[in-house]
């Protein structure tokens, strides 16, 4: 159930993020994360009332609230930083990079903090979706529409730091997931953040939301609903999979993101891909079954 979930969020993820591209330079990576995180906070409440749980929320002691909203916090602060370097990099690239250093930041975390346990099989299934993730660098060519001036070089600092951030707040859902109800604890987790936006918003008296022409307000709320789907789905996964096996999860998402760029941008795909997703196929193959 939880590596379902982890690749169904990875999915939503990728869709959410390369909506997100056409918006770069129209309004703020900040603004577009926030909105997956109200999403996700809205998603989680109507899933809390529906289901009879509601009183869940009073359940977590603040301690837990600290350690979720922490958590949270990284995992949309990854995000940041990973749209912003679009301005350097087109989507796949940039998932490649920063989905790569993730797999290995949180293998490394968890077992030395949470003892995860690191199999054989896990090492394979790593390997073949790194290798399949990395086959997938260069794997669409930009339009001239969508092309993006810079290097890999160039978005080291964001796509690094976005890699960091997910691995520390996968860490963090990790340990606070196993005490309090997932959906609450999601919930709560991406609270923060979202209301962190708001109070940023009030204070500096910039709101992007009401001065958004049609076009890109029609971007915005279908990224909204698509990336607020995939971190809940993403923190529910954590639930019932090792923190290991979600990073690696979560990492085929420079799969879809290409495809989804080959679908919505007309980008034109090179022989490497099919072997790129081949690989991961097998990977995700090796750790679900």
């Amino acid at each position: 159930m939880g590596e379902t979930l982890v690749l169904g969020s990875a999915f939503l993820w990728a869709f959410a993020t390369v909506l997100a591209k056409p918006m770069i330079g129209q309004i703020r990576p900040g603004t577009i994360v926030a909105m997956h995180a109200w999403v996700a906070v809205l998603v989680g409440i109507v899933l809390l009332v529906a289901l009879g749980r509601l009183s869940e929320l009073a359940a977590i002691s603040p301690a837990q609230v600290l350690l979720l909203g922490l958590s949270g916090t990284f995992v949309v602060v990854g995000d940041i930083f990973l749209v912003r370097s679009f301005t350097h990099l087109d989507p796949g690239k940039a998932f490649t990079v920063a989905s790569g250093l993730f797999v290995l930041f949180t293998l490394l975390a968890s077992w030395l903090f949470i003892g995860d346990p690191v199999t054989q099989v896990t090492v394979a299934g790593a390997g073949a979706i790194m290798f399949g993730v990395y086959m997938t660098r260069g794997g669409a060519h930009d339009s001239p529409t969508t092309a993006v001036p810079g290097s890999t070089m160039t978005a080291t600092p964001t796509v690094l730091l976005a890699g960091l951030m997910w691995a520390a707040g996968l860490i963090g859902f990790d340990i606070a997931i196993d005490h309090v109800d997932p959906i609450a604890g999601s919930t709560v987790g991406y609270l923060f953040p979202a209301l962190a936006y708001i109070v940023w918003a009030t204070r500096e008296q910039k709101f992007e939301l009401l001065s958004l022409d049609t076009t890109n307000r029609q971007l915005l709320a279908a990224s909204a609903v698509f990336g607020g789907l995939a971190l809940v789905g993403y923190t529910l996964g954590i639930r019932y999979a090792h923190a290991g096996i979600v990073a690696m999860l979560e990492s085929t998402a420079p799969i879809f993101a290409i495809l989804l760029a080959v679908a919505f941008f007309k980008e034109r795909l090179t022989a490497r891909t099919g072997t790129g997703v081949g690989f991961c196929a097998i990977g995700i193959a090796a750790l679900v079954i």
